[in-house]
């Protein structure tokens, strides 16, 4: 697992440079990054600038603490935060469409009309809440049990 630590750490540093790069050139801060990316959070490159850094620091601090249990329990709050404000977003996204975000832009289009698409990425959004939740739950249960 702790080779994983490392792999992450380096992955979100290199990525972090493009982020910064594309940035530094202002073309493509608003495009998609790196499928896995999102995975860390970060939907468009802009996004990386913050994200990067601060994958590396909880990598890096629990790699040197060689403490996996406390990276999942970062890993499961940062989603319930991140997951919470995408959910806010696609709320919002339903009374206020903005220019960029046309509902046929979206795989999910294919499945639902129209403005539905807002509100099915807010559902998805909520339900990764609750995932989060129950996870932080756990894992924190599991890392203040583990020494006792």
């Amino acid at each position: 697992m702790y080779n994983l630590l490392l792999i992450i750490l380096l992955f979100n540093a290199f990525s972090f440079a493009i982020a910064y790069r594309k940035a530094k050139s202002n073309k493509t801060i608003l495009s998609r990054p790196y499928r896995v990316c999102e995975f860390f959070g970060s939907f468009v490159w802009a996004d990386h600038i913050l994200f990067g850094p601060f994958w590396v620091a909880v990598s890096l601090i629990t790699f040197l603490l060689h403490d996996t249990l406390l990276f999942l329990l970062i890993f499961c709050i940062f989603w319930l935060v991140r997951s919470g404000g995408e959910t806010l977003y696609w709320f919002f996204q339903q009374f206020h469409p903005r220019v960029g975000n046309e509902p046929e832009q979206f795989w999910i289009h294919k499945h639902v009309p129209g403005e539905a698409v807002w509100f099915m990425h807010q559902i998805f959004w909520q339900c990764i809440i609750v995932i989060s939740t129950i996870l932080t739950i756990y894992l924190s249960f599991l890392w203040l049990t583990r020494g006792a």
